[in-house]
């Protein structure tokens, strides 16, 4: 797996990134699975390796937020206090991923504050990039 070049891994050492990897897990999704619900108990981060995934949020209305380039991040929730996604993730076509599953992820960050650092710093650049694109889609729709 190579994990790394993804920008979310970028600048941490080699050592972590070993660590990580070794807990990645490969998973391929057929079209219109759901791979978790919004609300639910948050366990994974995800990354994207190859297709597309919808991310829809509900609330009276939908907000549907697609990812297609490889690397995106999706499950960010898992890292954070709440434990629960904020969206459901919908394949919208074959999608293969990359797993890394939340306690193991917290056990390496844990003992690597340092490099768990930069993972958060870049996490935080992720959702603010994605915020930013939903207020373009809002205002594009309202005016």
């Amino acid at each position: 797996m190579f994990i790394n070049k993804y920008d979310l891994f970028g600048g941490i050492s080699s050592r972590v990134m070993k660590e990580i990897t070794d807990i990645c897990v490969e998973e391929v999704y057929d079209k219109g699975t759901t791979i978790f619900n919004q609300g639910e108990r948050a366990e994974n981060l995800y990354i994207l390796r190859e297709g597309t995934l919808n991310l829809m949020v509900k609330n009276g209305g939908s907000l549907v937020f697609s990812l297609s380039e490889q690397g995106e991040v999706f499950g960010w929730s898992s890292l954070f206090e709440s434990g629960r996604y904020t969206a459901s993730g919908i394949c919208d076509t074959d999608l293969k991923v990359f797993k890394i599953e939340r306690k193991e992820l917290y056990k390496i960050l844990k003992h690597n504050a340092g490099d768990g650092f930069i993972i958060m710093r870049r996490l935080a650049g992720v959702i603010a990039n994605r915020l930013n694109r939903a207020y373009q889609d809002i205002l594009s729709t309202t005016y």
